[in-house]
């Protein structure tokens, strides 16, 4: 905006940066693409925590569950690593397994206990401290939004654009986890889980389109898992750091020999 204005007038420019403020926000809330354009489906529950740094005084937003935060960047790092995090997770190993929702994956023990554990174990510990919220009950509701039946979110549309995703929501975190000597084994079986599905084809021999902008190069690297863990546009510097390399390699040959439960349950 300031850029813009310096082009168009100098003084226009200094009287948006004295006078103006421009705060962020983040909104939670699952609202699953729908092909019907005239209808929208969206869940109960909704998050939306804006900065409180207005200029001249603001409207009331809290009447309608609002809440004002100092800084919006921890409650959208929130959102990323446990709500999208685990979306993208479960919908890469509902996909591969050939379960068509999210509500329908959920309902499988074994994904629902890794899922509650991999925000539990691995994904948490990153967060604490960060964000005004009780980290456990965010988790226990996040497991019933997933459940949700009405909302019939598509773990393939869900798994679009993985390449664009993945940084965002996983890899922070294995990152901060890594620097602190933490295990990864839970995202790591994620990301296996994402490698698995570029495959385009689930345990049942059907096949399935891969929507991804980078879709034609991540073919062309094949299936052996250290290239695809070094192609740079995803993981940066992680496809060179074994503590990544491994666990997820592991992972990997588990769901290509056993399938998604089997590995699953050899995960608890």
């Amino acid at each position: 905006m300031l850029g813009t204005a310096h082009e168009l007038d100098g003084a226009l420019a200094d009287w948006i940066g004295a006078g103006c403020r421009f705060p962020n926000s983040m909104v939670d809330r699952i609202v699953p693409k729908n092909e019907d354009l005239d209808v929208v489906t969206a869940e109960p529950f909704f998050d939306w925590a804006i900065e409180d740094r207005f200029a001249a005084g603001r409207p009331d937003w809290t009447a309608y569950g609002a809440r004002f935060v100092a800084e919006a960047a921890p409650y959208e790092r929130l959102k990323l690593r446990m709500v999208n995090g685990s979306h993208s997770a479960i919908a890469y190993l509902g996909v591969t397994a050939g379960w068509p929702t999210v509500d329908r994956a959920i309902r499988e023990p074994a994904l629902r206990r890794f899922i509650e554990a991999l925000m539990r174990e691995e994904i948490e510990s990153t967060l604490a401290g960060r964000v005004d919220a009780d980290l456990a009950t965010y988790r226990a509701r996040l497991i019933e939004r997933f459940a949700n039946p009405a909302l019939a979110h598509r773990t393939l549309q869900i798994a679009m654009d993985g390449s664009q995703k993945i940084p965002q929501r996983w890899l922070g975190t294995v990152r901060e986890r890594l620097a602190g000597g933490a295990s990864i084994d839970r995202l790591a079986l994620a990301v296996a889980a994402w490698l698995h599905f570029l495959r385009g084809v689930d345990e049942a021999g059907q096949r399935y389109a891969i929507d991804d902008p980078l879709a034609g190069t991540l073919a062309a690297l094949g299936d052996e898992v250290h290239a695809l863990c070094s192609f740079a546009p995803v993981f940066g510097d992680l496809g060179r750091e074994p503590r990544f390399v491994v666990p997820v390699t592991k992972a990997l040959q588990s769901l290509r020999a056993n399938g998604v439960r089997a590995t699953l349950e050899a995960a608890e």
